[in-house]
């Protein structure tokens, strides 16, 4: 993992999977999610598919830079995002955003329409409308902090069962490890507040959206409790010419038996570039 520093200012750690002369695809976490919640597996399956897979960490989250003074949106996100390129000499990328992450993605395509080469969309929203588990969130941040890394693990696997898919076993050791690896790299739960808050003070996307030429995919489950997979068909009304797929049994989250799948999807909108 290294760390960079954009033309804003703002130091973001990252990492990358595969060859770097294959095409740059970008990674954007979703609320409070570190980079390595981007499973190192399906990364590499990224990778084997053709492409130069970078994750980072959000500000605010990881070992990026904190924002103790809060304040921001998630243009200056999508702002850190494009600084990112810039700060690596990669002019454009096809970019996945899973959730905020997503949302992110969305702001960077709208406000640098330059650095996107394609979009791929999971489980995310136009607007603060569709967060059907809004309560599930607002439960989340207003939860005592953990005391140590055991508790960290335990709440991080309560927060993460309102994801959980109704057709696919939830990966349960491997969210332990992710919850002690987080823990071990930066426990920081007021960034997860400060995010929740940029959420709070973005601009609806929704009239903004026919803007977005770049070739889009979105994807959703039909069983995500925390968005409503009626976000994701708003977005393919309005944004021209994108695929939308609901995953049957899918909740917020990626299970392993659709990554073949979902690569498959990101790859194939990356060949519709320049149509």
């Amino acid at each position: 993992m290294t760390m960079v520093t954009t033309p804003g200012g703002v130091s973001l750690s990252y990492d990358t999977f595969g060859d770097p002369g294959r095409p740059p695809l970008l990674l954007i976490q979703g609320l409070g999610a570190h980079m390595i919640g981007w499973h190192a597996d399906l990364c590499r399956q990224l990778a084997d598919a053709g492409f130069h897979v970078l994750r980072f960490d959000n500000r605010d989250v990881g070992l990026s830079q904190k924002f103790p003074q809060g304040g921001y949106t998630l243009a200056d996100m999508a702002n850190d995002t494009a600084g990112l390129l810039t700060a690596l000499d990669i002019p454009a990328a096809h970019v996945v955003g899973q959730s905020m992450g997503g949302m992110i993605a969305q702001q960077l395509a709208l406000d640098h329409p330059t650095r996107v080469l394609t979009l791929a969309l999971i489980y995310t929203t136009p607007s603060t409308d569709f967060i059907a588990g809004r309560d599930l969130v607002d439960e989340r941040t207003d939860r005592p902090p953990a005391r140590d890394r055991d508790e960290a693990i335990a709440l991080y696997l309560d927060n993460e069962s309102v994801c959980a898919s109704p057709a696919y076993p939830q990966d349960i050791a491997w969210l332990r490890e992710l919850g002690g690896r987080m823990y071990d790299r930066d426990y920081d739960p007021d960034g997860i507040v400060r995010q929740v808050e940029a959420l709070d003070n973005s601009p609806d996307r929704t009239p903004h959206l026919h803007r977005i030429t770049v070739p889009t995919t979105i994807l959703h489950g039909d069983g995500d409790r925390l968005i409503d997979p009626g976000a994701s068909q708003a977005m393919h009304e309005l944004i021209p010419d994108s695929n939308l797929t609901i995953h049957r049994g899918m909740g917020h989250e990626l299970p392993r038996p659709l990554w073949p799948q979902i690569v498959t999807q990101i790859r194939n909108n990356t060949t519709r570039e320049g149509r």
